[in-house]
């Protein structure tokens, strides 16, 4: 079996996904899976979803996605000026405007669980769906590992949190084994709830765009980190009008003094 390169939460950073893509073809990664958030906060949503559409492979539905598409089109699109201020929907409202009938027919036939080789995947936690709930502890993970049992699921990938995390099941016959730093090897008699982090605007000290390869002969799920023009992607947000905090989100300390010496110049 192939390995399978699982990207979140892009969020139209077309920099970020570039840089990930390249990477993923640079190693020979056979196959690519998606999770979700495709479009939201960042400046290049139509960009982002012909490249996911273009390189193919199961992909499912985002809070954000499906944001988008219940704004109905661009003919629908009400653009208040305290939604603009919000980073959510502004970026909801960019995404709606930006994309074309043929994406918006692609979004709509997103599921929201698919199945890979050895695991199951879904954007958020798979305990009430319907409210698109974090996995961010034990506490929050519970519900899901616990649909993962009654669905003989040991292995799931999941988005969302923009954090990179997995959650095991203590109660289950095996548990994950690290192989170092950046490698976990889950067995079946394990049962584990794997957070990839996000490709377009991660949320943690390390800025770099975070996504898992699945190795599942091996069942070895490996963590990776991409280094890519996260300035560009910023001022790609600001010129397209969208909200300062979408560009501060992916920047250090010295990209953003940088951005904001530039916009005073």
């Amino acid at each position: 079996m192939e390995r399978i390169a699982i990207l979140s939460d892009v969020h139209a950073n077309l920099p970020a996904l570039r840089a990930v893509l390249a990477e993923v073809s640079s190693e020979g990664i056979g196959a690519v899976a998606w999770l979700g958030d495709i479009v939201g906060y960042g400046a290049h949503p139509l960009e982002c979803v012909r490249l996911v559409r273009e390189w193919g492979g199961l992909c499912v539905l985002g809070n954000h996605d499906m944001y988008t598409l219940e704004m109905g089109g661009p003919e629908e699109l009400v653009m208040e000026p305290e939604a603009l201020e919000n980073p959510v929907w502004a970026g909801v409202l960019h995404a709606a405007g930006q994309l074309e009938e043929e994406d918006f027919v692609w979004l709509r036939g997103l599921r929201r669980m698919e199945h890979l080789p050895g695991a199951v995947m879904a954007h958020a936690a798979l305990h009430q769906p319907e409210e698109w709930p974090y996995l961010l502890d034990g506490g929050t993970a519970a519900g899901t590992l616990e649909v993962m049992r009654a669905g003989g699921h040991s292995l799931g990938f999941f988005g969302h949190t923009h954090r990179v995390q997995w959650f095991a099941d203590q109660r289950a016959a095996g548990q994950p084994e690290k192989l170092g730093r950046d490698r976990v090897r889950v067995p079946e008699a394990a049962r584990c709830a794997v957070v990839v982090g996000s490709v377009g605007q991660p949320r943690e000290a390390d800025g770099r765009a975070a996504w898992v390869v699945w190795d599942p002969a091996a069942r070895v799920v490996e963590f990776r980190r991409t280094v890519y023009p996260a300035l560009e992607a910023a001022r790609a947000i600001l010129a397209a009008g969208l909200p300062l905090h979408s560009a501060l989100r992916l920047l250090n300390d010295r990209e953003l003094r940088e951005l904001l010496g530039s916009s005073r110049r």
